[in-house]
């Protein structure tokens, strides 16, 4: 009979191969299973909004090299850190490269490193609540003059405050 030694550092004792515990009966309670739950990917959603709910220029810009390229370099140059809030993110997709005046309505600023910030994704949420509340108008005009109003430091103040 094939047989493995116990996983806790320094235990000898051995215990059947198969079994999923890999831990003998004196350290049985160590063993915490990992629940293994299918995995939804962000990419579902994101090709969702790709396809059905951003304009088809926006989308073009979004997966262009220059963009993936800017928005790699702006995340190491924060240090994979929130803006607004201040945490620091070492995995991928915590983060995300956001437009201060949006994209729909100055995109003359698409790579305008003095438009751009790095934010987290729960920053970002509120701050996409705030556009929507701000930038109300269809006049593009009166888009911009609002977007004048709303420096990258009220913004984070409003985030944050609203954010708690």
């Amino acid at each position: 009979m094939r047989v493995k030694v116990c996983r806790k550092t320094g235990c000898n004792n051995t215990i059947p191969y198969g079994q999923a515990n890999p831990y003998c009966a004196m350290h049985a309670k160590l063993y915490k299973p990992i629940d293994i739950k299918p995995i939804q990917r962000a990419s579902r959603s994101t090709s969702y909004y790709d396809r059905y709910k951003r304009d088809k220029e926006s989308t073009a810009f979004y997966h262009s090299k220059i963009w993936e390229h800017t928005a790699h370099m702006l995340k190491a140059q924060a240090f994979f850190t929130c803006a607004v809030c201040g945490r620091t993110y070492d995995r991928s997709g915590y983060l995300i490269v956001d437009h201060i005046v949006p994209l729909r309505i100055d995109r003359r600023k698409c790579l305008d490193k003095a438009n751009l910030w790095v934010l987290c994704k729960g920053c970002h949420y509120w701050k996409t609540q705030l556009e929507e509340k701000i930038y109300t108008s269809q006049s593009r005009i009166e888009n911009l003059d609002v977007s004048t109003k709303w420096t990258r430091s009220k913004i984070s103040e409003w985030v944050l405050a609203h954010k708690k």
